[in-house]
This record gives structure tokens, sequence and C-alpha cells, in this order.
């Protein structure tokens, strides 16, 4: 076979056709979580989607007393509000994946995230979290759970929030195994809250740099790897991963909420511009405020830089073809649709 016809088939697979209106069609979110309505919190709380402005604390002050009173009292006219009870953070969660058309990777705990996938199994894609200073799961548990069926995708990976790089050698029998399972993995590198060394100790801004994936992907070639929150701000770093890795995809989940929406389109255009669009891909970043995945939604569809087709893969092809979905799965999304 020719090397035009391998192309033209691999272009093939499992792909949505263009559409006229961004809107017109399903929408994938890779960065969804099941979590419990206190885990940010006291509720309720609230968040600006976009962002006013970067924070500001005394150096006297104690940073966790300071956001929890930012989120009490969030710097903006019309913030979104977290649930109040764990039933309501699902049941309002859930409700937005039905009226949006999203289908969503859903992580936390294995018995919430099977839960809410009994709940809604075509707006459910099962993933599994990992975080090696929190989850017990050796690679052999996490491979074996795969292998029964229990998740689809390895993410979200949070060990930047315990201080443990993307290469670091404590992670590599997990990387080995979705390699050999062909398990895509979304891992965490990029933004965490404002302050987060304060937060969370080990937290470190050195670990925003994609630059810490290199050495994975050369050791194991065929993963399929996406960067929730595209390492933000590290722009240079991820231009450079995304050139020399073709296979490496990013996420843009919580960059809606954390950023201005004015550094947000810059950093996105960045990537777009650079020439990548066919490998980002939408995440809201959903935790307890089911109002952010509308809000994540809108922010595409209103960027100005961004072409119908553009919007389109970034809302649902992208995704399609790195989860690799089969028509099948792709018609039955379609018939989801109602956003």
């Amino acid at each position: 076979m020719s090397f035009l016809r391998v192309f033209l088939a691999a272009s093939a697979i499992a792909i949505l056709p263009a559409q006229t209106f961004a809107a017109d069609g399903p929408v994938i979110d890779v960065h969804l979580h099941a979590l419990g309505a206190a885990d940010q919190g006291p509720p309720p709380v609230g968040v600006c989607a976009p962002f006013p402005e970067g924070v500001l604390n005394d150096a006297g002050q104690e940073w966790g007393r300071s956001f929890i009173a930012m989120m009490k009292s969030p710097p903006c006219d019309d913030p979104i509000w977290s649930a109040m009870t764990d039933d309501e953070l699902r049941d309002q969660t859930l409700a937005e994946l039905r009226r949006l058309g999203v289908i969503g990777v859903l992580s936390g705990p294995r018995e919430r995230v099977a839960a809410w996938k009994d709940l809604a199994p075509d707006h459910i894609i099962a993933g599994h979290q990992m975080n090696l200073e929190r989850d017990p799961y050796s690679s052999e548990e996490v491979a074996s759970y795969f292998n029964e069926g229990g998740f689809e995708v390895l993410a979200e990976v949070t060990n930047q929030y315990a201080g443990i790089a993307p290469n670091d050698p404590r992670f590599d029998d997990y990387w080995a195994v979705a390699e050999k399972y062909d398990i895509p993995v979304g891992i965490h590198i990029g933004a965490g809250p404002p302050g987060s060394p304060l937060l969370f100790p080990k937290f470190r801004a050195s670990l925003h740099s994609p630059l810490l994936l290199e050495e994975v992907l050369l050791k194991h070639p065929r993963l399929r790897v996406y960067i929730m929150h595209a390492g933000w701000p590290m722009r240079d770093d991820l231009l450079a991963m995304l050139f020399n890795y073709p296979h490496l995809y990013v996420g843009v989940g919580v960059l809606q909420m954390g950023l201005p929406r004015a550094e947000y389109y810059d950093f996105l255009h960045s990537i777009v511009r650079a020439g990548y669009h066919k490998r980002i891909m939408f995440g809201s970043d959903q935790m307890v405020w089911p109002g952010l995945i509308e809000a994540g939604i809108k922010a595409i569809e209103e960027a100005p830089f961004l072409s119908d087709v553009q919007k389109r893969d970034i809302l649902y092809n992208n995704a399609a073809r790195f989860l690799r979905l089969s028509k099948e799965e792709i018609t039955r999304h379609q018939n989801l649709a109602s956003y």
C-alpha cells in the first residue's frame, strides 16, 4: 500500500465530519471529577469563570484562610456556586452532561466513579485517579482493574501535588502498564489553585514544565498521553514537546476558570497559531461547580480566533481520535447531543 493510501486510511479513523456551527454536536470533556461537595472547602464556595485578575495576599496572612475567604466572596459579579451536598453535586453534574450533550472522562474514588456511571452510562467514560502518595494501588492492581473493565482512561494523575515529576522512577511501572495495555493517560502538568505550594506543601511550580515528560515518551514510545492544564504557563516548553512528539495531546481544563480570559485566549491561541489545534481537547475540570461545564464550552465557542471547524475539533473530534472511539460510539454520541 502506498504512503498516500496509508495516510488517507489513518485519517479516516472514527472522526466526525466538519460541522457548520461549533455547537452542533456532542462534546467530550476529558477532565471531569466525581468529588464530594465539601472537597473544595465547606459549601457553598464560588469561582469566577473567567477569573478577573491575579490573586494578591499579604505575606502576614495564612493563604489557606485567604483562599477560602476568596471562594466565599468571589471577585466577580456572576460567580459559579458549588453544590451543597454530595447528592446535589452528583445529580446536578449528570443533569448538565445530559442537557449539554457532554460525555465526560470521570475521575475520583473508584466506588463513586462506578456509581455515577451506573446512573448515566451513556455520558460517562470511567477514569482512574492516581497519586502515588494518596492512592494505594500498585501498577499490577491498576492493570488488573483495567482488564476487568473498571476504567478506560488513567486520569487524573496528580503526582505534581505530591512533588513527584512525570519522569520520577517511582511511577515508571505505571507508565509501562499504560503502554502495554494501550491505556490513555491524563496527567496534571501545570496550574493548580493559586498559591498551590502554600496549600499543598510538596507542590512545585518547577513541575509545570511539559519537558519533564520527554524521557517518559522516549522510554515508552507507544504511550497515549494528554497534558491536563496544558502545562500553563510554560508555553515554549509545551510547543517544543508538541513539535517533537506528534502523538502528544493537551487538555485545557481549569484555564477558563483560573485565568483572566485574555491570558487564557492568548495561551490557547499560541498553541493554535503554532499549528496544533488538532491536539487540543476540551476539559472543564468540574470539581464541585457543575456550572463550570457550560462555562468552559462557551469559552471555546466564543474564542474569536477559532474557526467553527477548530471549535468542533477541540470540543469533540480531537478527543474522539485520541480515545480511538468507534464509529458506533460516535454515532451514539451524536444522538445524545442537545447543546
